[in-house]
């Protein structure tokens, strides 16, 4: 069963950082996150459970090619992004 995704407003306020970051540096790099922050929700989507817990409700999931990781918990048929952050910061949970 497809799970629905749901972005907290963090989650795209982290999004639109790294997204300009990566402009900044080259354009056309902030697009490629966003792609492979985008693969990560569809494979969220299909099987949110493959993926490892940081705390009791929490699980994560490496973005690829990126220093970024999402970070969500599912609670029924909803999956809940609750941030998508780099991995050299301290995490907000």
């Amino acid at each position: 069963m497809p799970y629905k995704l749901k972005l907290q407003n963090e989650a795209v306020l982290d999004m639109q950082q790294a997204f300009e970051w990566y402009e900044e540096q080259r354009p056309g790099l902030g697009t490629s996150f966003l792609d492979e922050v985008e693969t990560c929700f569809q494979k969220l989507i299909q099987s949110p459970e493959l993926f490892g817990y940081i705390n009791k409700w929490l699980r994560r999931m490496k973005v690829n090619g990126f220093p970024y990781v999402v970070i969500y918990e599912i609670e029924n048929d909803f999956i809940f992004v609750t941030s998508v952050f780099h991995t050299s910061k301290a995490p907000k949970h």
